[in-house]
Protein backbone atom coordinates (compact mmCIF):
# COMPACT_ATOMS: atom_id res chain seq x y z
CA UNK A 1 0.00 0.00 0.00
CA UNK A 2 2.94 2.29 0.73
CA UNK A 3 4.13 2.25 -2.97
CA UNK A 4 1.04 3.51 -3.76
CA UNK A 5 1.48 7.07 -5.05
CA UNK A 6 -1.10 9.69 -3.51
CA UNK A 7 -1.40 11.34 -6.72
CA UNK A 8 -2.68 7.79 -8.00
CA UNK A 9 -5.43 7.68 -5.18
CA UNK A 10 -7.02 10.93 -5.44
CA UNK A 11 -7.16 11.93 -9.33
CA UNK A 12 -8.36 8.81 -10.47
CA UNK A 13 -11.41 9.52 -7.29
CA UNK A 14 -11.90 13.18 -8.08
CA UNK A 15 -12.18 12.07 -12.13
CA UNK A 16 -14.40 8.99 -11.15
CA UNK A 17 -16.72 11.37 -8.79
CA UNK A 18 -17.27 13.85 -11.48
CA UNK A 19 -18.17 10.87 -14.16
CA UNK A 20 -20.40 9.62 -11.56
CA UNK A 21 -22.19 12.95 -10.80
CA UNK A 22 -22.48 13.55 -14.51
CA UNK A 23 -24.25 10.47 -15.60
CA UNK A 24 -26.63 10.34 -12.33
CA UNK A 25 -27.85 13.93 -13.57
CA UNK A 26 -28.32 12.33 -16.85
CA UNK A 27 -30.18 9.81 -16.37
CA UNK A 28 -32.37 11.70 -13.38
CA UNK A 29 -30.93 9.98 -10.86
CA UNK A 30 -30.00 11.03 -6.92
CA UNK A 31 -26.30 10.56 -7.15
CA UNK A 32 -25.70 11.31 -3.09
CA UNK A 33 -25.17 7.53 -2.08
CA UNK A 34 -23.03 7.09 -5.19
CA UNK A 35 -20.41 9.69 -4.10
CA UNK A 36 -20.90 8.81 -0.66
CA UNK A 37 -19.39 5.61 -1.39
CA UNK A 38 -16.66 6.71 -3.79
CA UNK A 39 -15.95 9.15 -0.74
CA UNK A 40 -15.34 6.28 1.60
CA UNK A 41 -13.19 3.86 -0.54
CA UNK A 42 -11.00 6.41 -0.90
CA UNK A 43 -10.56 7.75 2.25
CA UNK A 44 -9.95 4.29 3.10
CA UNK A 45 -7.60 4.23 0.61
CA UNK A 46 -5.84 7.10 1.97
CA UNK A 47 -5.86 5.36 5.25
CA UNK A 48 -4.40 2.34 4.83
CA UNK A 49 -1.44 3.52 3.06
CA UNK A 50 -0.59 5.91 6.47
CA UNK A 51 -1.34 3.33 8.37
CA UNK A 52 -3.74 5.23 10.30
CA UNK A 53 -5.60 3.05 12.87
CA UNK A 54 -9.18 1.74 12.12
CA UNK A 55 -10.74 3.87 14.56
CA UNK A 56 -9.74 6.97 13.09
CA UNK A 57 -10.07 5.56 9.27
CA UNK A 58 -14.02 5.78 10.31
CA UNK A 59 -13.83 9.37 12.17
CA UNK A 60 -11.99 10.67 9.55
CA UNK A 61 -14.74 9.63 6.62
CA UNK A 62 -17.06 10.75 8.79
CA UNK A 63 -15.90 14.06 8.88
CA UNK A 64 -14.83 14.18 5.10
CA UNK A 65 -18.24 12.85 3.92
CA UNK A 66 -19.58 15.87 5.92
CA UNK A 67 -16.68 18.21 4.21
CA UNK A 68 -17.35 17.06 0.60
CA UNK A 69 -21.15 17.14 0.93
CA UNK A 70 -21.36 20.98 2.12
CA UNK A 71 -18.73 21.93 -0.49
CA UNK A 72 -20.56 20.17 -3.39
CA UNK A 73 -23.76 22.11 -2.46
CA UNK A 74 -21.95 25.81 -2.05
CA UNK A 75 -19.32 24.63 -4.89
CA UNK A 76 -22.31 23.48 -7.66
CA UNK A 77 -23.41 27.32 -6.69
CA UNK A 78 -20.82 29.43 -7.34
CA UNK A 79 -19.70 27.08 -10.43
CA UNK A 80 -23.40 27.53 -11.78
CA UNK A 81 -22.50 31.63 -11.95
CA UNK A 82 -19.47 30.97 -13.95
CA UNK A 83 -21.33 28.23 -16.21
CA UNK A 84 -23.97 28.61 -18.73
CA UNK A 85 -24.69 24.24 -17.75
CA UNK A 86 -26.18 22.94 -14.61
CA UNK A 87 -24.81 19.67 -15.48
CA UNK A 88 -21.22 20.58 -16.15
CA UNK A 89 -20.89 23.20 -13.03
CA UNK A 90 -22.24 19.82 -10.87
CA UNK A 91 -19.07 17.79 -12.48
CA UNK A 92 -16.43 20.22 -12.12
CA UNK A 93 -16.99 21.12 -8.64
CA UNK A 94 -17.69 17.62 -7.58
CA UNK A 95 -13.87 16.94 -9.04
CA UNK A 96 -12.80 20.06 -7.46
CA UNK A 97 -14.35 18.89 -3.87
CA UNK A 98 -12.95 15.77 -4.44
CA UNK A 99 -9.62 16.75 -4.71
CA UNK A 100 -9.79 19.11 -1.96
CA UNK A 101 -10.49 16.85 0.54
CA UNK A 102 -8.51 14.31 -0.44
CA UNK A 103 -5.43 16.28 0.06
CA UNK A 104 -7.27 17.13 3.03
CA UNK A 105 -7.70 13.79 4.63
CA UNK A 106 -3.51 12.70 4.00
CA UNK A 107 -2.20 16.15 5.36
CA UNK A 108 -4.39 15.04 8.33
CA UNK A 109 -3.47 11.75 8.50
CA UNK A 110 0.22 12.95 7.71
CA UNK A 111 -0.10 14.62 11.53
CA UNK A 112 -0.88 11.21 12.65
CA UNK A 113 2.24 9.76 10.96
CA UNK A 114 4.26 12.09 12.65
CA UNK A 115 3.03 10.71 16.17
CA UNK A 116 3.09 7.37 15.48
CA UNK A 117 5.84 6.04 12.72
CA UNK A 118 4.95 3.99 9.42
CA UNK A 119 6.00 0.43 10.45
CA UNK A 120 5.68 -2.64 8.77
CA UNK A 121 6.13 -6.60 10.40
CA UNK A 122 9.27 -7.45 8.88
CA UNK A 123 8.20 -10.80 8.76
CA UNK A 124 5.30 -10.48 6.23
CA UNK A 125 4.81 -7.21 5.54
CA UNK A 126 1.72 -6.88 6.67
CA UNK A 127 0.10 -3.34 8.40
CA UNK A 128 0.75 -2.28 12.27
CA UNK A 129 -1.50 -0.20 13.72
CA UNK A 130 0.18 1.79 16.65
CA UNK A 131 1.99 -1.35 17.75
CA UNK A 132 -0.54 -3.65 16.23
CA UNK A 133 -0.82 -5.69 13.22
CA UNK A 134 -3.61 -5.06 11.24
CA UNK A 135 -5.59 -8.11 11.75
CA UNK A 136 -8.88 -9.42 10.26
CA UNK A 137 -10.90 -7.88 13.60
CA UNK A 138 -9.03 -4.78 12.43
CA UNK A 139 -11.23 -5.20 8.93
CA UNK A 140 -14.24 -6.26 10.34
CA UNK A 141 -14.59 -3.58 12.91
CA UNK A 142 -14.06 -1.07 9.99
CA UNK A 143 -16.03 -2.57 7.01
CA UNK A 144 -18.86 -2.42 9.93
CA UNK A 145 -18.33 1.08 10.73
CA UNK A 146 -18.46 2.65 7.17
CA UNK A 147 -21.65 0.53 6.31
CA UNK A 148 -23.06 1.68 9.43
CA UNK A 149 -21.89 4.82 7.89
CA UNK A 150 -23.70 4.39 4.19
CA UNK A 151 -26.93 3.39 5.70
CA UNK A 152 -27.26 6.25 7.67
CA UNK A 153 -26.62 7.87 4.26
CA UNK A 154 -29.11 6.49 2.70
CA UNK A 155 -31.27 6.77 5.56
CA UNK A 156 -31.11 10.85 5.42
CA UNK A 157 -32.04 10.41 1.32
CA UNK A 158 -34.42 8.49 2.25
CA UNK A 159 -36.50 11.18 4.74
CA UNK A 160 -35.44 14.30 3.24
CA UNK A 161 -36.84 12.54 -0.33
CA UNK A 162 -40.63 13.00 -1.62
CA UNK A 163 -40.49 17.04 -1.49
CA UNK A 164 -39.84 18.84 -4.02
CA UNK A 165 -37.38 20.80 -2.24
CA UNK A 166 -35.62 18.28 -0.18
CA UNK A 167 -32.12 19.87 -0.02
CA UNK A 168 -34.14 23.36 0.81
CA UNK A 169 -35.48 21.00 3.96
CA UNK A 170 -32.04 19.71 4.50
CA UNK A 171 -31.19 23.41 4.75
CA UNK A 172 -34.17 24.58 6.99
CA UNK A 173 -33.17 21.92 9.83
CA UNK A 174 -30.21 22.74 9.98
CA UNK A 175 -30.61 26.46 10.24
CA UNK A 176 -33.68 25.00 13.15
CA UNK A 177 -31.11 23.25 14.78
CA UNK A 178 -28.34 25.80 14.75
CA UNK A 179 -30.58 28.77 16.23
CA UNK A 180 -30.13 26.13 19.34
CA UNK A 181 -26.43 26.92 19.93
CA UNK A 182 -27.19 26.34 23.66
CA UNK A 183 -28.02 22.61 22.80
CA UNK A 184 -25.11 22.02 20.41
CA UNK A 185 -22.69 23.72 23.25
CA UNK A 186 -24.44 21.19 25.95
CA UNK A 187 -23.51 18.54 23.12
CA UNK A 188 -20.02 19.87 23.10
CA UNK A 189 -19.31 19.84 26.22
CA UNK A 190 -21.11 15.66 26.68
CA UNK A 191 -19.04 14.73 23.90
CA UNK A 192 -15.87 16.09 25.34
CA UNK A 193 -16.58 13.89 28.49
CA UNK A 194 -17.57 10.82 26.91
CA UNK A 195 -14.19 11.13 24.60
CA UNK A 196 -11.85 11.60 27.69
CA UNK A 197 -13.73 8.88 29.46
CA UNK A 198 -13.68 6.17 26.67
CA UNK A 199 -9.61 7.03 26.60
CA UNK A 200 -9.19 6.20 30.32
CA UNK A 201 -10.99 2.75 29.36
CA UNK A 202 -9.86 2.22 26.19
CA UNK A 203 -7.64 -0.52 27.36
CA UNK A 204 -10.18 -2.29 28.75
CA UNK A 205 -13.14 -2.27 26.68
CA UNK A 206 -13.72 -4.70 23.82
CA UNK A 207 -13.99 -3.06 20.30
CA UNK A 208 -17.35 -4.07 20.16
CA UNK A 209 -18.40 -2.24 23.62
CA UNK A 210 -17.00 0.59 22.74
CA UNK A 211 -18.98 0.52 19.65
CA UNK A 212 -22.42 0.22 21.44
CA UNK A 213 -21.34 2.83 24.17
CA UNK A 214 -21.11 5.44 20.84
CA UNK A 215 -23.77 4.46 19.29
CA UNK A 216 -26.09 4.20 21.75
CA UNK A 217 -24.96 7.60 23.62
CA UNK A 218 -25.31 9.32 19.91
CA UNK A 219 -29.24 8.10 19.59
CA UNK A 220 -30.22 8.82 22.95
CA UNK A 221 -28.77 12.55 22.75
CA UNK A 222 -29.72 12.89 19.24
CA UNK A 223 -33.40 11.82 20.25
CA UNK A 224 -33.41 14.29 23.34
CA UNK A 225 -32.31 17.05 21.59
CA UNK A 226 -34.17 16.41 18.39
CA UNK A 227 -37.59 16.69 20.88
CA UNK A 228 -36.77 19.75 22.87
CA UNK A 229 -36.03 21.40 19.41
CA UNK A 230 -39.01 20.62 18.07
CA UNK A 231 -41.30 20.50 20.51
CA UNK A 232 -39.45 24.29 20.90
CA UNK A 233 -40.03 25.07 16.84
CA UNK A 234 -43.44 24.09 16.84
CA UNK A 235 -45.18 24.75 20.40
CA UNK A 236 -46.22 21.90 21.37
CA UNK A 237 -45.58 17.78 21.07
CA UNK A 238 -48.80 17.67 19.12
CA UNK A 239 -47.71 19.23 15.92
CA UNK A 240 -44.88 17.43 15.72
CA UNK A 241 -45.04 15.48 12.79
CA UNK A 242 -43.08 12.15 13.12
CA UNK A 243 -41.36 12.85 9.74
CA UNK A 244 -40.52 16.00 10.74
CA UNK A 245 -39.20 14.66 13.85
CA UNK A 246 -36.60 12.11 12.14
CA UNK A 247 -36.05 14.58 10.21
CA UNK A 248 -34.73 16.83 12.91
CA UNK A 249 -33.46 13.44 14.66
CA UNK A 250 -31.23 12.43 11.55
CA UNK A 251 -29.59 15.89 11.04
CA UNK A 252 -28.61 16.10 15.04
CA UNK A 253 -27.32 12.66 14.92
CA UNK A 254 -25.17 13.99 11.79
CA UNK A 255 -23.48 16.47 13.37
CA UNK A 256 -23.32 14.60 17.04
CA UNK A 257 -21.15 11.98 15.01
CA UNK A 258 -19.47 14.90 13.12
CA UNK A 259 -18.71 16.47 16.30
CA UNK A 260 -17.51 13.04 18.21
CA UNK A 261 -15.42 12.39 15.14
CA UNK A 262 -13.62 15.58 15.56
CA UNK A 263 -13.13 15.34 18.96
CA UNK A 264 -11.95 12.14 18.78
CA UNK A 265 -9.49 12.99 16.11
CA UNK A 266 -8.07 15.81 18.34
CA UNK A 267 -7.73 13.75 21.36
CA UNK A 268 -6.01 11.08 19.87
CA UNK A 269 -3.35 13.74 18.12
CA UNK A 270 -3.18 15.44 21.61
CA UNK A 271 -2.83 12.11 23.47
CA UNK A 272 -0.61 10.27 21.10
CA UNK A 273 2.16 13.59 20.99
CA UNK A 274 1.99 13.38 25.20
CA UNK A 275 3.20 9.92 25.07
CA UNK A 276 5.40 10.40 22.18
CA UNK A 277 7.27 12.86 24.30
CA UNK A 278 6.72 11.05 27.64
CA UNK A 279 8.19 8.14 26.08
CA UNK A 280 11.17 10.43 24.66
CA UNK A 281 11.30 12.20 27.81
CA UNK A 282 11.95 8.32 29.48
CA UNK A 283 14.42 7.94 26.92
CA UNK A 284 16.44 11.15 27.64
CA UNK A 285 16.36 10.19 31.23
CA UNK A 286 17.36 6.90 31.02
CA UNK A 287 20.45 8.02 28.56
CA UNK A 288 21.27 10.83 31.16
CA UNK A 289 21.17 7.67 33.80
CA UNK A 290 23.55 6.21 31.52
CA UNK A 291 26.15 8.69 30.72
CA UNK A 292 26.09 9.82 34.23
CA UNK A 293 27.11 5.88 35.52
CA UNK A 294 29.29 5.50 32.64
CA UNK A 295 31.84 8.69 33.62
CA UNK A 296 31.82 6.82 37.41
CA UNK A 297 32.80 3.89 36.04
CA UNK A 298 35.36 4.47 33.27
CA UNK A 299 38.97 3.35 33.71
CA UNK A 300 40.03 6.92 34.80
CA UNK A 301 37.82 6.95 37.76
CA UNK A 302 37.71 3.63 38.84
CA UNK A 303 41.48 3.76 38.61
CA UNK A 304 41.85 6.97 41.03
CA UNK A 305 39.32 5.07 43.28
CA UNK A 306 41.15 2.20 43.87
CA UNK A 307 44.48 3.80 43.52
CA UNK A 308 43.21 5.49 46.92
CA UNK A 309 41.27 2.54 48.37
CA UNK A 310 44.82 0.87 48.12
CA UNK A 311 46.65 3.49 49.58
CA UNK A 312 44.60 3.58 52.67
CA UNK A 313 44.90 -0.35 52.97
CA UNK A 314 48.70 -0.39 52.90
CA UNK A 315 48.67 2.51 55.76
CA UNK A 316 46.43 0.27 57.98
CA UNK A 317 43.31 3.20 57.47
CA UNK A 318 40.56 0.19 57.61
CA UNK A 319 38.12 2.15 59.21
CA UNK A 320 38.52 5.27 56.51
CA UNK A 321 38.95 2.26 53.69
CA UNK A 322 35.47 0.72 54.84
CA UNK A 323 33.81 4.43 54.60
CA UNK A 324 35.36 4.81 51.46
CA UNK A 325 34.22 1.71 49.99
CA UNK A 326 30.60 2.61 51.47
CA UNK A 327 30.33 5.57 50.24
CA UNK A 328 31.23 4.42 46.71
CA UNK A 329 28.87 1.88 46.96
CA UNK A 330 26.13 4.63 47.99
CA UNK A 331 26.90 6.37 44.81
CA UNK A 332 26.27 3.37 42.69
CA UNK A 333 23.05 2.68 44.41
CA UNK A 334 21.49 6.11 44.33
CA UNK A 335 22.64 6.31 40.50
CA UNK A 336 20.85 2.78 39.92
CA UNK A 337 18.07 2.70 41.80
CA UNK A 338 16.90 5.85 41.43
CA UNK A 339 14.29 6.22 38.46
CA UNK A 340 12.18 8.71 39.35
CA UNK A 341 12.10 11.99 37.32
CA UNK A 342 12.38 14.01 40.30
CA UNK A 343 13.98 13.72 43.94
CA UNK A 344 13.73 15.48 47.02
CA UNK A 345 16.03 17.85 47.24
CA UNK A 346 17.64 16.76 50.75
CA UNK A 347 18.02 13.21 48.86
CA UNK A 348 20.54 14.69 46.71
CA UNK A 349 22.46 16.60 48.89
CA UNK A 350 22.79 13.60 50.86
CA UNK A 351 24.18 11.97 47.60
CA UNK A 352 26.45 14.80 46.60
CA UNK A 353 28.02 14.62 50.14
CA UNK A 354 29.45 11.04 49.28
CA UNK A 355 30.08 12.33 46.24
CA UNK A 356 32.45 15.31 48.09
CA UNK A 357 33.57 13.07 50.28
CA UNK A 358 35.42 11.05 47.43
CA UNK A 359 36.26 14.07 45.79
CA UNK A 360 38.13 15.28 49.21
CA UNK A 361 40.37 12.04 48.70
CA UNK A 362 41.88 12.32 45.37
CA UNK A 363 42.38 15.73 45.89
CA UNK A 364 42.58 16.71 49.20
CA UNK A 365 42.63 20.75 49.99
CA UNK A 366 42.38 22.09 46.59
CA UNK A 367 38.41 22.74 46.87
CA UNK A 368 35.79 23.32 49.18
CA UNK A 369 31.99 23.00 48.99
CA UNK A 370 29.41 25.11 50.55
CA UNK A 371 25.65 24.41 51.36
CA UNK A 372 23.48 27.15 52.40
CA UNK A 373 20.55 25.84 51.78
CA UNK A 374 17.48 26.96 54.49
CA UNK A 375 15.60 23.85 56.32
CA UNK A 376 12.08 24.72 54.81
CA UNK A 377 13.25 24.24 51.24
CA UNK A 378 14.43 20.64 51.81
CA UNK A 379 11.31 18.98 50.58
CA UNK A 380 11.44 20.64 47.26
CA UNK A 381 12.53 18.49 44.17
CA UNK A 382 15.43 18.70 41.57
CA UNK A 383 16.16 16.19 38.80
CA UNK A 384 18.45 13.54 39.91
CA UNK A 385 22.27 13.82 39.63
CA UNK A 386 21.49 17.16 38.66
CA UNK A 387 23.91 18.72 41.43
CA UNK A 388 26.78 16.15 41.22
CA UNK A 389 26.85 16.66 37.72
CA UNK A 390 27.28 20.90 38.28
CA UNK A 391 30.03 20.02 40.60
CA UNK A 392 31.40 17.34 38.62
CA UNK A 393 31.72 20.26 35.73
CA UNK A 394 33.55 22.72 37.76
CA UNK A 395 36.01 20.19 38.70
CA UNK A 396 36.66 19.70 35.18
CA UNK A 397 36.84 22.75 34.06
CA UNK A 398 39.00 24.07 37.03
CA UNK A 399 42.38 23.78 38.21
CA UNK A 400 42.20 22.37 41.21
CA UNK A 401 44.71 22.37 43.34
CA UNK A 402 47.84 25.26 44.62
CA UNK A 403 47.52 28.58 46.32
CA UNK A 404 44.16 29.31 45.07
CA UNK A 405 40.90 26.72 46.47
CA UNK A 406 38.23 26.48 44.06
CA UNK A 407 35.06 27.44 46.09
CA UNK A 408 31.87 25.90 44.93
CA UNK A 409 28.94 27.38 46.85
CA UNK A 410 25.49 25.82 46.65
CA UNK A 411 22.77 27.96 47.70
CA UNK A 412 18.99 29.20 47.16
CA UNK A 413 17.62 32.24 45.73
CA UNK A 414 14.00 32.33 45.87
CA UNK A 415 12.51 29.97 44.32
CA UNK A 416 15.92 28.54 42.42
CA UNK A 417 19.07 26.43 43.86
CA UNK A 418 22.04 28.14 42.61
CA UNK A 419 25.40 26.27 41.97
CA UNK A 420 28.08 28.62 41.56
CA UNK A 421 32.12 28.39 41.89
CA UNK A 422 35.36 30.68 40.90
CA UNK A 423 37.11 30.32 37.73
CA UNK A 424 40.76 29.24 37.63
CA UNK A 425 40.92 27.83 33.97
CA UNK A 426 43.28 25.07 33.46
CA UNK A 427 46.70 25.10 31.10
CA UNK A 428 44.93 22.94 29.11
CA UNK A 429 41.15 23.76 28.12
CA UNK A 430 39.08 20.73 28.34
CA UNK A 431 36.62 20.72 25.84
CA UNK A 432 32.78 20.80 26.92
CA UNK A 433 29.87 19.42 25.07
CA UNK A 434 27.11 21.27 26.55
CA UNK A 435 25.24 17.71 27.12
CA UNK A 436 24.70 17.46 30.74
CA UNK A 437 23.62 21.16 30.95
CA UNK A 438 21.37 20.57 27.72
CA UNK A 439 19.55 17.62 29.65
CA UNK A 440 18.97 19.71 32.52
CA UNK A 441 17.53 22.05 30.41
CA UNK A 442 14.96 19.98 28.89
CA UNK A 443 13.88 17.99 31.86
CA UNK A 444 13.31 21.58 33.68
CA UNK A 445 11.31 22.65 31.06
CA UNK A 446 8.81 19.53 30.61
CA UNK A 447 8.66 19.08 34.73
CA UNK A 448 8.10 22.58 35.59
CA UNK A 449 8.08 24.78 32.59
CA UNK A 450 11.34 27.04 34.15
CA UNK A 451 14.63 26.34 31.87
CA UNK A 452 17.84 26.75 34.19
CA UNK A 453 19.92 29.70 34.03
CA UNK A 454 23.71 29.87 33.27
CA UNK A 455 25.73 33.26 34.10
CA UNK A 456 29.46 33.47 33.60
CA UNK A 457 30.87 37.10 34.74
CA UNK A 458 34.49 36.02 33.95
CA UNK A 459 35.28 35.71 37.90
CA UNK A 460 32.61 33.22 38.48
CA UNK A 461 30.35 30.62 37.27
CA UNK A 462 26.81 29.65 38.45
CA UNK A 463 24.12 27.58 37.05
CA UNK A 464 20.67 28.07 38.70
CA UNK A 465 18.03 25.41 38.41
CA UNK A 466 14.52 25.64 39.41
CA UNK A 467 13.19 23.82 42.56
CA UNK A 468 10.38 22.11 41.72
CA UNK A 469 7.23 21.95 44.14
Amino acid sequence: MKSLNINWIIHPFAILHMLVAFTCRSLGIMDEIWLTMLTIAMVVLIGLRSYTKVELIAATAIVINAVGYLSGIYGAKLFGMLLPSDLLSHGISTMITTEIVGWLTYGFLGVIRKNYPERKDPGNARFIQGGEKLQSRHVLWLTGALVILLCFRILMTLIFSGQETSQATLVQTIDIIMARSWILAIMVFFVILFVRHLQKKHRKMAPAAKTVAVAGSAILISAAAALIIGIDSYGRASMLTVRRFFQIFTVILALYLIIYSIIYMLDYILTARAAVNEERDKADFARYRYDMLKRQVNPHFLFNSLNILDCMVLDGKNTQASAYIHKLAGIYRYMLQNAERSVALKDELEFVSMYVDLLRERFADGFEVSVEIPEDKMHLQVVPCSLQMLIENAIKHNRVGGDTVLGIRIYTEGRMLCVSNNLLPKVSEVPSTKVGLDYLRTQYMNLCGSSIRVSDTGGEYKVMIPLIQ
